[in-house]
């Protein structure tokens, strides 16, 4: 019979079911930045030191008051024996001369020498200034070219190479300030500047002045004048104090346009003419801080602004402008770099004018009628034209 196998107690154990469990989370530190040192900023670049301007500030730096404020003084001293000046200059170290026709005697090598010896004690070159118009006013001998009144009936290109030639003698004959562009629009034949300006026509008087001022000669500076405008006016400044009833507005729109393009063309000063216009200010220009203000910000005009011979005002026959020293102050408050003014040898034959108007300029400083700062900011303009002047 057959064997059954039987499968019993001996069977295979089932496994148990696998219950389910909560996942491991391993939880892991956060990256933490690593905070390196910061980078120090760079140091800026200095800024380059202009060698000029650091000699000026180190010259400012060295003067005291009184130094200073005859650095704003151009002043007369008559003949031609240098050594005259020379003295002068060491008891009134002035920015410089104007010369008249006593210190213009000879052919331009005389004169030459002449002024070679004005510089030899200056560390900066002397204002060795001229009036240099072209006739009627040409004070160095052999100008054979034509003025301004001739020139402005002609081509812009005649008047660039007549003022480029005028530039070039006043250059030979060792001169480094030519009072050369009458920037004035002339009211008419019977007016007193007709003779020396352009024309009667602002935009023809500008494109004149223009290239006129722009006649560049090396170590030779240019100035514009009367401003506002000898052409306001019919009468002689050198005789009253003419008065004209133009409105700014008007004036803006047809005197001021000469002076505009001969700033514009790059001329170094501008000189203030003895003209009153009462609806700007009650001062003739030469003694007004409006014009001035206006001509610096109206304008632009960031070179030297110096005045007419005061000695004009004081002929005037107004007895406000009889004193020399209280012109000067006038001058220095309303803001004139330069303060001009021609002695007369024969009435002061000591020249002791200029030590009174420089005992009240700097008496004007030391009682607060101008600040230091503002001489200071006069004298740095002066001695930034002078470093660029020429000496023979």
């Amino acid at each position: 019979m057959g064997t059954v196998l039987a499968l019993g107690a001996c069977a295979l154990p089932i496994p148990a079911p696998i219950e389910d469990t909560e996942p491991v989370v391993i939880q892991l530190e956060p990256d933490i930045p690593l905070e390196l040192p910061a980078e120090p900023e760079p140091e800026p670049e200095p800024e380059p030191i202009d060698p000029t301007q650091q000699r000026i500030d180190d010259a400012i730096g060295s003067m005291d008051l009184r130094s200073k404020l005859a650095g704003l003084m151009v002043v007369t001293i008559s003949g031609m024996d240098a050594a005259v000046q020379q003295e002068f200059l060491e008891r009134v170290p002035a920015a410089g001369f104007l010369l008249l026709a006593g210190n213009l005697q000879g052919d331009v090598y005389t004169i030459r020498d002449f002024i070679t010896a004005l510089h030899a004690n200056s560390d900066f070159p002397l204002v060795i200034a001229v009036d240099q118009e072209g006739n009627p006013v040409a004070r160095i001998p052999g100008d054979e070219f034509p003025g301004a009144r001739v020139l402005g009936a002609g081509d812009i290109e005649t008047t660039a190479e007549a003022f480029l030639a005028r530039q070039q003698l006043v250059d030979r004959a060792g001169a480094n300030v030519n009072f050369g562009v009458v920037a004035d629009v002339s009211l008419g034949s019977g007016a007193y500047i007709h003779s020396r300006s352009f024309s009667t026509d602002p935009v023809v008087a500008s494109e004149h002045v223009a290239v006129a001022a722009s006649a560049e000669v090396p170590e030779v500076a240019q100035t514009l004048k009367h401003f506002p405008g000898h052409g306001l006016v019919f009468a002689d400044s050198h005789r009253v104090v003419p008065s004209s009833d133009i409105s700014f507005e008007e004036w803006r729109a047809t005197h001021a346009l000469p002076f505009e393009a001969g700033i514009a063309a790059g001329a170094e000063l501008v000189m203030t003419g003895h003209i009153r216009v009462p609806s700007v200010s009650k001062d003739p220009a030469s003694l007004s801080d409006d014009w001035v203000r206006i001509l610096r910000e109206d304008l632009g005009f960031e070179g030297v602004v110096i005045t007419d011979d005061l000695r004009m005002l004081r002929n005037s026959g107004e007895e406000q402008y009889r004193e020399p020293a209280a012109l000067a102050v006038a001058a220095l408050v309303s803001g004139h770099d330069l303060i001009m003014l021609a002695v007369d040898p024969a009435a002061d034959p000591t020249y002791d004018t200029y030590t009174q108007m420089l005992d009240a300029m700097e008496q004007a400083v030391l009682d607060g009628q101008v600040s230091l700062e503002q001489v200071e900011q006069s004298l740095r303009r002066v001695l930034t034209l002078r470093s660029v002047l020429g000496t023979p």
